[in-house]
């Protein structure tokens, strides 16, 4: 019986008693082809299908096995060609490179979002609480600048020193109150009037100072100050209420909470930059490092890969420190043997 290999056309004569079943497979020694082959029945010995090559040619089935065949080897051919190739797409794989960049990044979203959280969770009620010592203070004094002047009735006196008070940063209004006289005194700072709802400026302007403002924040009994978050036109006003001297008189001072929140966020902004530059710096450091050792492994991934594919006759030169060097010294060593394998095999 004769066999022709589909691949380079190389014929075998084959003995077919010493196929012992029906179907047998063949390598060409050759091109290393896989042949099918079938043993023939009496039928087929003699219409001679299998040993004239011009009839089994025009056999449908053997040609359609043929094309088949062909067809399979060329698709195998291709998938090892792109696994050669540099550019190839590997799904489900991701690089060196990727990864560490990925795990930096995972890890600074984290410490961002820790420190942040820690940092709106102390810093604004620490910074609440000395806004609230501030405002004591400027109110303590304020309470032992008029409490000679209140004491005498002086209410002239006791206006124009609200008015200096009034004037500081921050500072919303001044009051003064006393059991006996009720409000002595209440002023808005006409600038920062303005940061009030129009309605509210309009009943000031008509009206002047809300009598029921002070008694909003009263002072408990046997306590000497009070403090209280008020809502007052529109605008968050943090009121703290002092005890002015023994002779029945309060002094309020409200300073707006919009400005203490200003100032939380403006202490926030360095801290955010801080957190952006340094996601930025080190995804660049990270970058650099990720190719200084995924572009040695590129490349001895690639010699692997010829040398899988038979080409062994260009050494592995690449370049790196530490394992890689000994990885690409190991597959040039891998590479030196398989070379003198075969050509011992040659010789013979």
């Amino acid at each position: 019986m004769i066999v022709i290999c589909e691949e380079c056309g190389k014929k075998y004569r084959i003995d077919e008693e010493k196929i012992n079943s029906d179907k047998a497979s063949l390598r060409c020694p050759e091109c290393g082809n896989i042949m099918n082959i079938t043993k023939p029945g009496p039928q087929a010995k003699r219409g001679s299908s299998s040993e004239n090559p011009e009839a089994s040619a025009s056999n449908p089935k053997t040609e359609a096995d043929k094309k088949e065949r062909k067809k399979k080897n060329k698709e195998e051919k291709r998938k090892v060609k792109s696994v050669s190739g540099k550019k190839t797409f590997r799904p489900g794989k991701i690089s060196i490179g990727v990864k560490l960049l990925g795990m930096f990044l995972i890890f600074t979203l984290l410490s961002a979002s820790f420190l942040t959280f820690v940092y709106l969770k102390y810093v604004p009620s620490l910074m609440s609480k000395q806004i609230n010592l501030r405002t004591y203070s400027l109110c303590h004094t304020f309470g032992a600048a008029v409490i000679e002047p209140l004491r005498l009735r002086n209410h002239l006196r006791v206006n124009k020193i609200a008015e200096i008070y009034v004037k500081v940063p921050g500072v919303a209004y001044v009051s003064v109150a006393h059991k006996n006289d009720g409000i002595v005194s209440g002023i808005f700072d006409n600038v920062k009037l303005k940061r009030f709802s129009p309605d509210f400026i309009t009943k000031i302007k008509k009206e002047g100072f809300p009598k029921g403002l002070p008694l909003r924040n009263n002072l408990p009994k046997g306590k000497n100050k009070s403090a209280k978050d008020l809502i007052v036109g529109g605008q968050k006003i943090h009121d703290v209420a002092a005890l002015i001297g023994r002779n029945g008189g309060e002094a309020h001072i409200g300073v707006f909470t919009e400005d203490a929140e200003m100032e939380i966020r403006n202490s926030l902004k360095p801290l955010l930059t801080i957190m952006v530059a340094t996601a930025i710096l080190g995804s660049l450091f990270f970058y650099l490092i990720a190719r200084t050792i995924s572009n040695p492994i590129k490349a001895l991934t690639d010699a692997a890969q010829k040398i899988s594919l038979g080409e062994i006759d260009l050494p592995i030169n690449v370049k790196g420190g530490g394992e890689i060097a000994d990885l690409a010294a190991s597959l040039e060593r891998m590479r030196v043997s398989v070379q003198a394998a075969l050509d011992r095999l040659r010789r013979r």
